[in-house]
C-alpha cells in the first residue's frame, strides 16, 4: 500500500497540470462541432472557429439574432433559423447526433430530418421532444409571459410531443398542427396562433422598372423620314457563303541573311514630249446684219420725188451719222 503522503504529491501533480492547462489555454475535452453560422448581424458567445466567409459554431454557444435572421447550418445537414431579436443556445452528445436548443424570449425554426435519433427544444415553460424518424420543419415562439406557440411548417411529416417543466401535462403537435399555449400551461391550449408565430420571411428581391419604348408612349416623336438620296444598305450575304479572316503574323529578325538584290531586265528614260495641243487662230466674229430695208407704203408721194440725188443724200447721211 502506498504511502499517504505519496498519494497526496500525485494529487497535488495532477492538480498542478490541470491548472497549467487551462492557464495555457489547452482544451481539456474536444469541443464537437454544430454547424456553420451564415448571418449578417448575430453575435456568437462560445467556442467558435473562424473558416472562410461563415463561423463555426462549436456545442455550448449561444447564438444571438439582432435585426436579421440568423441561419445555422447544422454539421449533420439541415438547418435552424434563429428569428430576429432572438437568442439560441446549443449543445450536441457527445457522437453529435442529437441536438439541445434552448430558447429564451423569441422565436426559431427547425429545418432538418432526423433517423432513430432525437433532438429537445426548451423554452422557459415546455419541453418540445423530436423523435424521429421523418422531416421535421417547426416554428416555436415564446414570450415573457409563458406564451407559447408551436406550428408545424409546409413538408412537415413528423410529430413532436410537449411537456410541461413544471407539471404534468402532454400535448402532441402533428404535420399541419398548431397550437398555442398560455401561461406556461397546456390546460386551455387553442389551435389559434398569432401570425408571427416563426421567422418573417425573406425580403422581396426588388423588381427593375419596365421603360416605356418610343413606340408605346403617348408622345413619342415619330421618326424622321430618310432622305432618297441616301445610300440603302447593301443586301445581306447569301447563305452558303464563307467570309475567312487570317491574322498572319509579321516577323522581323536582325540576324537573318540579307536577300540579293534582284536582277536588272530593262533600263527606262523618261522623255519630255511637246504639248498635244497647238494654238488655234483667233476666230473673227460674224458681220452685223444690214439694217432692214423700209420699202414705201402704196400712196406715199414723198418716196416717189425722190430722185438720183435724194438718194445720194440719204446715203451720206447714214454713212456720217
Amino acid at each position: 500500500m502506498l504511502p499517504f503522503s505519496y498519494l497526496l504529491m500525485i494529487f497535488r501533480g495532477s492538480i498542478l497540470c490541470f491548472a497549467a492547462a487551462v492557464a495555457l489555454g489547452i482544451p481539456v475535452y474536444a469541443q464537437i462541432p454544430v454547424g456553420d453560422l451564415s448571418a449578417t448581424d448575430a453575435s456568437v458567445t462560445g467556442a467558435v472557429v473562424m473558416t472562410a466567409g461563415d463561423t463555426r459554431v462549436m456545442s455550448g454557444s449561444h447564438i444571438a439574432a439582432r435585426q436579421a435572421t440568423a441561419t445555422l447550418h447544422l454539421a449533420r445537414g439541415g438547418e435552424v433559423d434563429i428569428c430576429p431579436h432572438s437568442s439560441l443556445s446549443v449543445t450536441a452528445s457527445q457522437n453529435g447526433d442529437q441536438l439541445t436548443l434552448a430558447i429564451g424570449t423569441g422565436a426559431m425554426e427547425t429545418h432538418f430530418r432526423l433517423g432513430s435519433s432525437a433532438d429537445t427544444i426548451l423554452t422557459p415553460d415546455f419541453r418540445i421532444l423530436l423523435a424521429g424518424p421523418g422531416d421535421f420543419h417547426f416554428a416555436v415562439a415564446s414570450d415573457t409571459r409563458g406564451n407559447t406557440c408551436v406550428r408545424a411548417l409546409p413538408s412537415d411529416s413528423a410529430s413532436v410531443i410537449v411537456n410541461e417543466l413544471l407539471g404534468d401535462g402532454v400535448y402532441q403537435v402533428g404535420p399541419g398542427g398548431q397550437v398555442m399555449f398560455h401561461a406556461g400551461s397546456i390546460k386551455g391550449a387553442e389551435n389559434t396562433v398569432p401570425p408571427d408565430c416563426g421567422c418573417p420571411p425573406p425580403p422581396a428581391k426588388p423588381q427593375p422598372e419596365k421603360v416605356s419604348t418610343p413606340a408605346s408612349s403617348p408622345a413619342a416623336i415619330p421618326p424622321k423620314p430618310v432622305p432618297s438620296s441616301v445610300t440603302a444598305p447593301p443586301p445581306p450575304a447569301p447563305a452558303g457563303e464563307v467570309h475567312v479572316s487570317v491574322d498572319a503574323p509579321f516577323v522581323f529578325r536582325a540576324t537573318d541573311p540579307v536577300a540579293p538584290p534582284s536582277p536588272v531586265v530593262a533600263r527606262l528614260r523618261l522623255q519630255t514630249l511637246p504639248p498635244l495641243f497647238f494654238g488655234l487662230p483667233p476666230v473673227a466674229p460674224p458681220p452685223p446684219a444690214p439694217p432692214p430695208e423700209i420699202k414705201p407704203e402704196p400712196g406715199d408721194k414723198t418716196a416717189a420725188r425722190k430722185g438720183f440725188f435724194g438718194k445720194l443724200r440719204s446715203l451720206l447721211a447714214a454713212v456720217f451719222r
